[in-house]
């Protein structure tokens, strides 16, 4: 279950976890801005099923209280065998590779192994706000 906003506009911290359907109805519904951006995590998500991503984890604006985010940031922990699917040219595995390489679009991140994904999660799970606060994350059920 996803929980309520604190008063800062931020999730409380920690790694939520939520199924894909809620995390579009609750975050990609309510403006344009957030519909067009929830496109993209759909998109995000089909792919991270398709290579039987491990895990995938959401944050940037879009998983605040803002009405009309700026942005979705995200990383997938990809599976042990991704350079094989790429090499077997996996039409999913290929266009994540390509995302990753050029940064297009540019708030999806690869993590390749736990200490990846835990770097990842300590880097997100802080504002950038001058006190670095912590904040709480979404992680999809995959």
């Amino acid at each position: 279950m996803i929980p309520e906003f604190r008063d800062d506009g931020f999730l409380p911290e920690g790694l939520h976890k939520a199924s894909k359907s809620e995390v579009l109805f609750r975050f990609g519904t309510t403006t344009r801005q957030r519909r067009r951006l929830a496109l993209r995590l759909k998109r995000w998500i089909e792919l991270a099923f398709a290579i039987d991503a491990i895990r995938l984890v959401v944050d940037g604006s879009f998983v605040t209280s803002k009405s009309e985010p700026n942005d979705i940031d995200a990383v997938m922990q990809i599976p042990p065998n991704f350079r094989q699917l790429v090499g077997d040219q996996i039409d999913e595995a290929v266009e994540l590779e390509s995302m990753f390489l050029s940064r297009q679009p540019q708030e999806i991140f690869a993590a390749e192994d736990d200490d990846d994904w835990n770097a990842w999660i300590e880097f997100f799970s802080r504002t950038r706000t001058s006190d670095g606060r912590r904040k709480g994350l979404i992680e999809i059920e995959l």
